[in-house]
């Protein structure tokens, strides 16, 4: 009795210790807190980014984007340019580029070329955003903006994984899933499996729970990828149920995102972004030669099939043409575009919007 009692008490004591630690800490965000804003450029100022293939310095607005200062733009101006909301993943944050040189400037330079209207784009990327962010950051920041245009890029090569949580398993980033054929908010599946009440109280239990659970999510998203990248499963021809809910899912937030700039008076339209696997030899050769399960799958084909799925709720611009054949346009380890990637994607992206209003003027 005496020797049970006194571990008892060393094994209280040891808990109020954790307990203590984890407090000190500080307590772990609350489930609820699920931010758009993702990465590590969030902060407002400037932000030096190095590696082997690009040194840049990156601008931070206020509003957490990178992106030049949105003050004093023409939101009420409504003799001044089209205003254009492009909002997408890191291909559109162009964190790897100066700031001019990215997408979003690099569209105003290009629309005039093209012979459209002269535009103002603001450009929205968050990384690993998904189309449920990309859904959340047009209802928040667009009734301010009041654009004219919402063009939402589309990043094959990992948007559809990205828009379902048990192939994603992120808990700091919204998702949806369909309901009896409705889009539902839910987040990450894996807050489903939250601690009972009295144990979550405690700290220590908490940030216990997080960490295992973290560690399960990456065992996880191995486990889908069965042996490789998650991202290059997009291609795999043998699907499974899980990546064709991913799929469904993709539509309706596609048709959701077009309605709701429909309602803000915005016209809407797609832009399917390729990865370098689907644009050059190299990139195709360096992924099949790493895994060679992958050397016989189309990689055209879910750019094919994203075309069709978008295409049934807006017009859609499809930038593999225009990348074709580039290995230039893309960085060899980092994997997104060069200048030259965001000179061809904006000069594309300016042909199809002068297309569009062509086809029907405002």
């Amino acid at each position: 009795m005496r020797r049970a009692a006194a571990l008892a008490g060393g094994l209280a004591i040891a808990l109020a210790l954790m307990e203590g630690a984890a407090r000190w800490a500080g307590p772990p965000p609350g489930p609820a807190a699920v931010p758009l804003l993702r990465g590590g450029l969030t902060a407002p100022g400037e932000h030096r980014l190095r590696t082997s293939e690009f040194d840049v310095t990156v601008h931070v607005n206020a509003d957490g984007f990178v992106d030049r200062d949105w003050h004093g733009t023409s939101a009420s101006d409504v003799a001044g340019p089209r205003r254009v909301m492009l909002i997408g993943d890191s291909f559109v944050q162009a964190a790897q580029v100066p700031l001019e040189a990215g997408w979003g400037r690099r569209l105003e330079q290009a629309a005039g070329d093209a012979g459209g209207a002269a535009v103002e784009v603001r450009s929205l990327g968050v990384p690993g955003a998904g189309t449920a962010t990309a859904l959340e950051l047009l209802s928040r920041y667009g009734p301010a903006y009041r654009p004219d245009v919402v063009l939402l890029a589309f990043l094959v090569a990992n948007d559809v994984l990205n828009n379902h949580p048990l192939l994603e398993e992120k808990d700091d980033k919204p998702f949806y899933t369909l309901q009896a054929g409705r889009l539902v908010r839910t987040d990450a599946l894996t807050r489903a499996s939250v601690l009972p009440r009295w144990l979550a109280r405690s700290a220590a239990a908490t940030w216990g729970w997080r960490a295992w659970n973290a560690r399960r999510r990456v065992a996880a998203k191995v486990a889908h990828g069965r042996g490789m990248p998650i991202d290059l499963r997009v291609h795999d021809p043998a699907s499974s149920p899980v990546w064709e809910e991913a799929w469904a899912v993709s539509e309706a937030l596609v048709a959701a995102m077009s309605g709701r700039a429909r309602a803000m008076g915005a016209r809407f339209g797609v832009l399917l972004v390729p990865d370098g696997p689907m644009s050059n030899d190299r990139d195709r050769d360096r992924a099949t030669a790493r895994w060679p399960a992958a050397a016989g799958w189309d990689f055209g084909a879910a750019q094919r099939r994203a075309q069709a799925m978008a295409g049934r709720h807006a017009p859609t611009c499809d930038l593999l043409p225009a990348l074709h054949g580039s290995p230039e346009s893309y960085f060899a380890l980092d994997g997104h575009w060069t200048t030259e990637g965001h000179a061809r994607a904006a000069r594309a992206t300016a042909a199809c919007l002068a297309a569009w209003q062509r086809e029907r003027p405002d």
